[in-house]
């Protein structure tokens, strides 16, 4: 059914093609999520700065095909949203001079954009730690889709040279069209302002938290709904706050594919798995406890210590980029009784070095949106 879609995309897609592509025509679509941040944003704020005449289209797959309302109401959403999909991107597709995408679109693979029409793939994470892509991709059909589509592909932006045979594996582009840029959201770390207005966003939502240390609590999620909710067997926040004290709160923020495994909590826990904006919840935090997050490649570059607690380590099999117990950063805790201990004496901050060397690869300037946008208009 899947393919059925992908292939009447592509049908309409060259159908549009009857149309001239527009000079400046930019086309930001969200494929990975509905929320117009990360590095689709901060591209079409230094295009917007530079005042070109560019004229943008921004777009957001699930916004598109998610329905609303209920009965005959939910009915014509739906048919309305496929209309929007099918008709209303390929048509912005086909006109566009620039296309920038936050994750695979798999239609691609059935599409031919014109050689005016550059398609950036600005991906929606940082680094590569832990493995993604086509190196845990199972789906066959999604394989060949991915492959094939991904050829079509003119710019792919990543963190460090280090890190560019990752992406090539994981998402089969050509190394020739991949440039160690940096990315364009760690622009944020370097940006005093926008930190701190992050930051004031957080207490002012949450003004109990003012004047409290806070423990980010960040897990990934695991294979089996079971392993999921296991997660809080193993980190009983109850226990946590005892050994912290009354200084402290805990804030969690779960995977979305975890997100049925949260557990009644306690006073002084938050769940900010809702919360829109994760950054504000790295500069708040005064310590990060993760696991095989890849939330631990941006997070670094605050300086903050990391506790890894990795119980399940030899279960975790989607693999990693390098060995874990060697380059994560942080102090890396196997048991309850080693984290909880941990939480009483003071912070080491292992391998951030090597790591930040690694994912980063001296790239850290706060100029890496610019850099993007000259590589794709000059």
């Amino acid at each position: 059914m899947k393919k059925i879609g992908y292939w009447i995309f592509g049908i309409l897609f060259h159908l549009f093609r009857i149309f001239p592509v527009k000079n400046k025509k930019v086309v930001l679509f969200m494929v990975h999520d509905c929320k117009f941040q990360g590095n689709i944003r901060y591209v079409y704020e230094e295009m917007k700065r530079r005042q070109e005449g560019f004229q943008f289209v921004i777009l957001s797959k699930r916004n598109i095909l998610t329905p609303t309302g209920t009965g005959i109401k939910k009915v014509v959403s739906k048919i309305k949203g496929a209309l929007q999909f099918f008709v209303g991107i390929s048509y912005h597709f086909a006109t566009a001079e620039y296309v920038f995408l936050n994750d695979n679109f798999l239609p691609l693979a059935y599409m031919n954009p014109s050689k005016k029409t550059k398609i950036v793939q600005l991906w929606h994470g940082v680094g590569a730690f832990k493995r993604f892509g086509l190196t845990t991709e199972g789906d066959e059909l999604v394989r060949k889709c991915v492959k094939k589509g991904n050829q079509k592909v003119t710019h792919l932006f990543v963190s460090s040279s280090k890190v560019i045979s990752c992406y090539e594996d994981a998402l089969a582009i050509k190394k020739e069209r991949i440039f160690p840029t940096g990315i364009p959201l760690t622009d944020f770390y370097f940006d005093e302002a926008a930190k701190k207005k992050a930051g004031n966003a957080v207490y002012e939502n949450y003004p109990e938290l003012k004047g409290k240390k806070i423990l980010l609590y960040a897990p990934t999620f695991r294979e089996t709904s079971q392993q999921n909710k296991d997660i809080f067997k193993y980190f009983s926040m109850e226990k946590v706050m005892e050994q912290l004290g009354e200084d402290w709160c805990i804030l969690v923020r779960l995977h979305p594919h975890v997100r049925e495994a949260m557990p009644k909590l306690p006073k002084g826990c938050y769940d900010m798995t809702e919360y829109p904006d994760i950054k504000g919840l790295f500069v708040v935090s005064d310590l990060l406890v993760a696991d095989y997050s890849s939330v631990v490649v941006e997070y670094v570059l605050l300086g903050k210590p990391i506790l890894l607690y990795a119980y399940d380590l030899e279960q975790y099999d989607r693999g990693f980029y390098g060995p874990y117990e060697e380059e994560a950063p942080g102090m890396l805790l196997r048991s309850e009784e080693e984290f909880l201990e941990a939480l009483t004496k003071p912070f080491k901050m292992v391998h951030f070095d090597k790591f930040i060397e690694k994912q980063y690869d001296g790239i850290l300037d706060g100029q890496s949106t610019k850099r993007v946008v000259d590589r794709v208009v000059g």
